[in-house]
């Protein structure tokens, strides 16, 4: 508590020297600056006193964090409701402004809005057929290409098995040319 009244007073001290309204316009800038320094030395010093006795209660009562946690989202979202509740009546009101135009304009703001939007609906509708049909060509062309592994594959499989059939087929001896017990002439 001591410390406390102690930096209380110096920076009282500080800020009356920065504050004082002289009768001479010439104020020492040499004073001014030192007590600038100090000021700023005794404000970190104020900051890390702060510092440690946040520490000492965030060790001590954890759940005083949470709790201060909580009032800041708290907070926030209540400055954010309310930004929105704002933006709500904004809405609202150029809402009944673009009404009172199409009324006294016979519609015509009405109309062309509408045309915009039934031509952006036909232009998704042209990127979702575009989209689809892209997609069966593409699952047309993994399927050509699946089919064309299988028929590679079977192909291969069957090749394996001729080959297999061959070796394994007893071949008749080849006749000799020339019989052996036949005298040549």
């Amino acid at each position: 508590m001591a410390s406390c009244v102690f930096h209380h007073q110096i920076l009282r001290a500080c800020l009356n020297v920065l504050t004082k309204q002289e009768a001479s316009p010439c104020v020492e800038k040499e004073e001014v600056k030192v007590e600038v320094e100090r000021f700023i030395d005794l404000a970190r010093q104020m900051e890390a006193f702060f510092l440690q006795k946040r520490f000492l209660l965030s060790a001590m009562r954890p759940e005083l964090l949470v709790k201060e946690d909580n009032n800041e989202l708290k907070c926030e979202l209540q400055r954010k409701e309310e930004l929105l509740r704002r933006h709500y009546d904004k809405i609202i009101q150029w809402q009944g402004l673009l009404a009172d135009l199409q009324v006294s304009k016979g519609h015509t703001v009405y109309n062309k809005c509408q045309q915009q939007q039934q031509n952006t609906q036909q232009q998704q509708a042209v990127q979702q057929v575009a989209a689809t049909q892209q997609q069966h060509v593409v699952q047309q062309s993994v399927q050509a290409q699946q089919m064309a592994a299988a028929a590679a594959a079977q192909q291969a499989a069957l090749q394996q098995q001729a080959a297999l059939q061959q070796q394994q087929v007893p071949r008749p001896p080849h006749p000799p040319a020339y019989p052996a017990n036949v005298p040549r002439r």
